[in-house]
């Protein structure tokens, strides 16, 4: 029966085991952990040249789409789309084109007026001699001039006598008049924005709110549609009074660029003259919006187109827009202040690509987005999967190998131990009748006056003694033969009852001498094909082991069923039976149970191996039914030969 007492390995062997396994595995995952982190950076790294290349692409984009304009800019073209204005800088005036989206310039072409001279007469009536009638009959005959220049300083004096003398209808109309006229001045403030900041005037003084509205609303708009050329001061003048009468401030594009033209004007002042021809792209924030400049410069001349944000949008980026779809990334637009003009603000992807204006040579500073967020891509998962996969197969093979050299070695040393337990059961299995010998040749020896009973029972113990020598000789043998697969089996039909009886007879003489009592149940013949003396040492094995086994109860039971194709031999005991857990190896070679060796009981560990052996090479199976201190039943299964 099994052994509890299998030795296991050492700690130093089991250490060196780890060691040769583990630290090499640890080693290669490091390093595959190191190569999955290379791979990641240059997954990365590729990842951001591709970001920088599609950062390129966009810069020429924008480079290709704005080069027209700058084309188009020089030759003078004057037909812009809304929200683009051309300045021109020349001989101490400026221009705009289209005029009227420029709502003031930094310098203006004076107007034709006339001296105060030609109304001097009439102004002596109104302001020395207070005659405001006789003022208004020489003024009515200067506003039917053929001078407009004339006429129109004769129309403001006019209105405002009228009014003085409470004819507010007429002096409306005198306003009304002037503020019709072009081309004018009066005072150097063009003649129709002085006739109609007079009717808004008047409007006020006689607290016409409805009409004050009104005519403020239509001052308002043509202070902003550039139809009289101002200069800042003069336009901001009249534009904060319209502001109050219309009690909605609003925010006009063309004071934008009126106040990006100033800024353009002093720049062009400070350069130095004779300077060469140069051009420029930059961004100039007015008001808290961000123009886009393209500018060029001659010996004499300056022009610049001014884009606004919503012409930058409509004409350049929306031409570029396929470009960016295309590359899968956002476009973001900074002016030189670092104030976002277009695009995605506050992005915290980690793939972007930045230019400067300064190397771009575009209006901005220029960044671009991934839109997919960082990640590896699907090349670096395969290789990370391969890997990974790769590594679970070697850490499996290496837990593998490492069970199963530890698996070997255990049992490379229990097989050693039983080996070791076998030659020590052997050497004693040897010495009983060894001794048993001895004892008795030296009684025959010694007494020469035994009588002739005693000297019986000395030859009987001797021949029993040697008996059981010469069976457990026989036994080694045949299992060595066994293992060696040299053992020659005679098959022959014979009666298996009549094998089994004999075998128990023979049995039964060694086991009464012991005390023991063998009961014996045929069923009658059962014909089997069988080598007798191999199946007579497994049944006789059986025997023996249901005596040694049964220390406590002295009772064997031998028996055979007969089935319809085989034949059952079983051998019940009662002795200590079996645990369920040694029952899978009490036929394995040396293997003896942990009760056999806690009581002591003899055995050599071979028995029931050798009956395995033996039944198998007769095609036939041994089951086992057994429970602690209930006792055990064997049974030897082989197939009829009727």
């Amino acid at each position: 029966m099994l052994s509890r007492g299998s030795a296991l390995p050492p700690r130093s062997l089991i250490a060196l085991i780890i060691g040769i396994t583990v630290v090499p595995l640890a080693i290669l995952l490091w390093l595959g952990w190191r190569l999955l982190e290379q791979d990641r950076l240059l997954e990365n790294q590729q990842a951001q040249q591709r970001i920088e290349l599609a950062a390129d692409l966009v810069v020429a984009g924008l480079q290709r789409v704005i080069s027209p304009y700058e084309q188009r800019m020089v030759t003078g073209g004057d037909q812009w789309l809304e929200g683009a204005v051309v300045v021109t800088f020349r001989d101490g005036l400026v221009e705009a084109s289209p005029r009227e989206r420029v709502a003031y310039l930094p310098v203006v072409k004076p107007l034709w007026e006339v001296p105060d001279s030609t109304f001097a007469p009439g102004e002596a009536l109104e302001f020395e001699k207070q005659d405001h009638l006789a003022a208004i009959k020489l003024f009515s005959q200067l506003a039917i001039s053929a001078d407009p220049a004339v006429r129109a300083g004769a129309l403001l004096r006019l209105a405002r006598n009228l009014s003085s003398v409470g004819r507010s209808h007429e002096a409306l109309a005198a306003y009304a008049s002037l503020s019709e006229m072009e081309g004018v001045a009066v005072d150097g403030v063009p003649a129709g924005l002085i006739g109609r900041y007079a009717r808004c005037k008047l409007f006020e003084e006689a607290k016409r709110e409805t009409d004050l509205r009104s005519e403020a609303t239509l001052l308002d708009t043509e202070l902003h549609s550039g139809r009289w050329a101002l200069t800042a001061p003069v336009y901001w003048l009249y534009a904060a009074d319209t502001t109050r009468w219309t009690g909605s401030p609003t925010e006009h594009q063309a004071e934008v660029f009126g106040e990006a033209a100033g800024a353009l004007w002093e720049r062009w002042k400070s350069m130095p003259p004779g300077k060469s021809a140069t051009s420029g792209r930059e961004s100039l924030a007015i008001d808290g919006q961000t123009l886009a400049v393209l500018w060029q410069t001659t010996d004499d001349s300056f022009r610049a187109l001014l884009a606004a944000p919503t012409f930058v949008q409509s004409q350049w980026l929306a031409a570029i827009a396929p470009v960016v779809k295309e590359q899968k990334v956002l476009l973001g637009l900074r002016d030189s202040e670092g104030n976002s003009i277009s695009g995605t603000v506050g992005t915290t992807a980690a793939l972007k690509a930045t230019r400067n204006a300064a190397e771009t040579a575009l209006p901005w500073s220029l960044t671009v987005w991934s839109i997919d967020p960082p990640g590896p891509g699907r090349a670096f998962v395969l290789r990370r999967q391969l890997l990974i996969a790769g590594f679970v197969l070697l850490v499996c093979m290496a837990l593998l190998a490492s069970f199963l050299i530890f698996r070997a070695v255990n049992r490379e040393f229990a097989v050693a131990r039983l080996q070791s337990d076998f030659v020590a059961a052997v050497s004693h299995e040897f010495r009983t009748p060894l001794t048993a010998l001895r004892q008795f040749t030296d009684m025959l020896r010694e007494r020469e006056s035994l009588t002739d009973d005693r000297r019986r029972l000395c030859y009987e113990a001797q021949s029993r003694a040697t008996d059981r020598l010469t069976r457990l000789v026989e036994s080694l043998l045949d299992f060595g033969r066994m293992e060696a697969g040299a053992r020659p089996y005679i098959f022959e039909r014979c009666d298996c009852t009549e094998l089994v009886e004999r075998v128990v007879m023979d049995f039964r003489g060694e086991a009464q001498a012991a005390g023991y009592q063998i009961e014996f149940c045929g069923n009658g013949p059962a014909w089997i094909e069988a080598d007798g003396g191999a199946l007579s040492l497994a049944v006789w094995n059986v025997l023996d082991n249901a005596v040694k086994y049964s220390p406590d109860h002295r009772t064997v039971e031998v028996g055979l069923n007969r089935g319809r194709a085989t034949v059952s031999v079983w051998v019940r005991d009662h002795g200590i039976g079996v645990p369920a857990h040694e029952r899978g190896a009490i036929f394995a070679k040396f293997q003896r149970g942990n009760e056999a060796r806690v009581r002591g009981i003899k055995g050599t560990g071979i028995g029931l191996a050798i009956v395995e052996h033996i039944v198998r090479a007769h095609h036939g199976r041994v089951e086992l039914e057994s429970a602690p201190g209930m006792g055990s039943i064997f049974t030897v299964v082989l197939p009829l030969k009727e």
